[in-house]
């Protein structure tokens, strides 16, 4: 019941112990009998153990009498019509519920930075555009990408035709020194055979030529073809690596612009912008709500006050802290509960230091009368000791 806490300064005054010692010099000064002078200081504790007890009992009937007035407003309250009851009780209800949409939104957990917060509200009206922007660059660094790998593979492609090309070449020229090795072994061997032998070799003549003539063409062919290709694949494939290059230009510029917009709205995507973005319009819509329940609360609670006042309470605006009890029984009757426990506590407080107070004054008047000689110095310093505490009672 925080309307209800008070703090008790139960700490000595330098300035009253000051003051004592000052009267303790000035009634028993340094040349007067010792005994005199511990008589004196003896009063002197006694009397500032009575100004403690009483500053604290002045507080405590203080704070007592605040809790009985509570306590008259509680039964009050308590034993109102309820025709009279039920307009407190629904601005309690308004009360109750505000506060609880307060609560939440203060202990909603953020899903945004305040810093990200702040430098969204500083760009908002060229948010939007910007995500837009964002994607198409995103989408088009995405084709970009494709082309590269598409020209990359046409690339490859070429490059590994013309490899095998000039492979093929180099095989043809190899079998064409094979075939004309050949045809020139067979003319020796036919020669050879005609002349040694005298064997017709008119058939052997025309299959060596008929073979020779056809594994040439078929040879000069393939090699034309491959001399046709490995031409058509370095043009091709030199293409490709310009295109490329053009390509590979593009996407530098392009993923620098998007690279330079994640940098500055410290994102990683359009997506992750967008998704800020809308957190941004969220905690914006949250803090509209936040602020108009703000307004409705302190509407309420002036209500809640002007209602309450009518009824000359003690404390009206006490209660705009506790609606609760305004709605619930149970609630108020613990309050109640409370403030008996409470009062009945000071009760005992009171009761104490009223008695520490009545028995200092007790050994006070039992040193007066065993020490006679020295009565006027301590009624001296008792009339002293009352202006002390007299503000504090």
């Amino acid at each position: 019941m925080g309307f209800l806490k008070r703090i008790f300064s139960r700490k000595r005054e330098p300035d009253s112990e000051t003051e004592m010692q000052d009267m303790a010099d000035e009634l028993f000064p340094e040349e007067k009998e010792p005994d005199q002078r511990k008589v004196g200081h003896y009063v002197l504790d006694h009397c500032e153990q009575i100004i403690e007890s009483a500053r604290e009992l002045g507080e405590e009937k203080k704070e007592y009498e605040i809790v009985t007035r509570y306590l008259k407003d509680i039964e009050f309250l308590v034993d109102l019509p309820e025709e009279q009851k039920a307009p407190i009780r629904e601005v309690a209800e308004n009360i109750l519920k505000l506060n609880r949409e307060r609560d939440q939104y203060l202990n909603m957990s953020k899903k945004i930075s305040d810093a990200q917060y702040v430098m969204l509200e500083q760009m908002e009206p060229d948010i939007p555009d910007v995500v837009r922007q964002m994607r198409e660059n995103e989408a088009y660094q995405a084709t970009i990408k494709h082309d590269m790998a598409y020209l990359e593979g046409e690339k490859m492609q070429w490059t590994l035709l013309r490899s095998e090309l000039l492979h093929e070449k180099y095989v043809l020229r190899i079998a064409s020194y094979i075939v004309f090795s050949a045809f020139f072994l067979l003319l020796i061997l036919l020669v050879v055979l005609q002349a040694g032998f005298s064997i017709d070799i008119t058939w052997g003549w025309l299959i060596i030529a008929a073979l020779a003539a056809g594994g040439g063409f078929f040879i000069f062919v393939r090699y034309q073809n491959a001399v046709t290709g490995i031409a058509r694949a370095e043009m091709n494939a030199n293409h490709a690596i310009s295109l490329l290059n053009k390509t590979k230009i593009k996407y530098v510029n392009i993923t620098n612009a998007v690279d330079y917009v994640c940098e500055k709205y410290h994102v990683k995507n359009a997506r992750d912008l967008e998704y800020q973005w809308e957190q941004y319009l969220e905690e914006v819509r949250r803090k509209e709500r936040y602020m108009r329940t703000n307004d409705d609360l302190g509407y309420y609670n002036k209500k809640l006050i002007t209602l309450l006042g009518e009824y000359r309470l003690y404390d009206a605006k006490a209660w705009v802290e506790h609606p609760l009890a305004l709605i619930n029984p149970s609630e108020m009757s613990e309050m109640k509960h409370n403030l008996l426990v409470r009062r009945q506590k000071l009760r005992a407080r009171i009761q104490y230091n009223a008695n520490v107070v009545e028995t200092e004054r007790a050994q006070i008047d039992r040193l007066m009368a065993l020490h006679p000689e020295y009565e006027e110095e301590i009624r001296g310093i008792v009339q002293s000791v009352d202006k002390l505490s007299v503000g504090d009672l």
